[in-house]
């Protein structure tokens, strides 16, 4: 039995406000979708409806593709960022030294964006091996899935042994372990095991492994943030400077001006925080819906097993899909 995604269905009733009728069809919406879904999983009567199943997994492959091009962005621009804003005040302030070091010694070595990408790679290929477990039922398909995965897990395991005094006290330097835990686990527990049984070990084997490595992720994040914001801090203490020079000097047209770039600087730097913090809570979500992947392969696989499934999943994919669009509709602006 053949069950579409219900959120196509009753996409169109989350839309309202809070105010008469509307937030009245917005709740009975709501509400008629949720009973539905609980039909429609009753209806099927067998332990593992694979329909909505695959479809779950698809969405949690996609939520976190969506989650790691935006970190990875962040991340592999962070050394633009900072050389970006020195070559701004450059420009605009002649007498300003040179200072090459500002200019030419990156923030992150090649090596660490190398190795922050290999570790979201790693997540990718996870959760797309996820998806071709329970999308297909060719075995040399999800099979081949599963052997990039551990390549994936390999191919960094070797890089972070190799380069381990180039990344120092890095977060995702000390990922030995559940790199380990989850090439093993796929070669011992996946590969040459059943479908559900391999989708099932996928999820349950390598649960602590993915979990420490999405925390150390959402460390090495908050690094990331924490030297971005820094450049936006240097920015607006060095119009707050300016706006000082001006005041004492009588400049009341220049004041002016500064004032607005002040108030400019403080909205972008509050903007870019709260994206920020929403791709931290992508992070959070992500670990809720494979909490939740892991619940539903240890439970019974009951219409209410899945149910609760498919909702925590797609309420990590709406967030990421949120940060997605909101990164971009910040990055087409900067590029106007």
């Amino acid at each position: 039995m053949r069950i579409e995604n219900h959120r196509s269905r009753t996409g169109r009733c989350m839309k309202g406000d809070r105010s008469g009728k509307s937030y009245l069809t917005t709740i009975v919406c709501n509400l008629a979708g949720a009973f539905a879904v609980t039909l429609l999983l009753a209806a099927c009567g067998t332990p593992r409806d694979f329909t909505i199943y695959q479809q779950t997994v698809g969405e949690f492959q996609t939520a976190t593709d969506r989650t790691a091009a935006v970190a990875l962005d962040y991340v592999q621009s962070i050394n633009s960022f900072e050389r970006d804003y020195e070559l701004k005040q450059l420009r605009e302030d002649s007498n300003r030294p040179l200072d090459m070091t500002k200019l030419a010694d990156p923030i992150l070595s090649p090596k660490a964006i190398s190795a922050r990408n290999q570790t979201f790679g790693v997540l990718k290929q996870y959760t797309q091996m996820l998806a071709a477990l329970a999308d297909n039922d060719a075995s040399d398909r999800w099979k081949a899935a599963s052997e990039r995965a551990k390549a994936s897990a390999d191919d960094l395991l070797a890089n972070l042994s190799r380069d381990d005094n180039t990344l120092g006290k890095l977060p995702i330097a000390d990922l030995t372990s559940p790199l380990k835990t989850i090439s093993d686990a796929i070669a011992t527990e996946i590969i040459n095991a059943k479908r559900s049984a391999a989708l099932d070990s996928a999820i349950e084997k390598a649960a602590p492994a993915i979990q420490e490595i999405s925390a150390k992720l959402r460390e090495d994040l908050a690094f990331v943030i924490r030297q971005r914001d820094s450049v936006k801090q240097l920015e607006i203490a060095q119009l707050t400077i300016d706006y000082a020079q001006a005041q004492q000097a009588g400049d009341n047209s220049r004041r002016t001006k500064l004032l607005t770039s002040i108030d400019q600087a403080l909205k972008a730097r509050e903007e870019g925080l709260s994206t920020l913090q929403g791709l931290l809570q992508t992070l959070d979500r992500f670990d809720a819906a494979h909490d939740g992947l892991v619940r539903y392969a240890k439970s019974d696989k009951g219409p209410q097993d899945l149910s609760d499934l498919v909702a925590i999943v797609q309420s990590y994919a709406a967030t990421a899909e949120e940060v997605f669009d909101s990164i971009k509709k910040i990055s087409e602006a900067a590029s106007k």
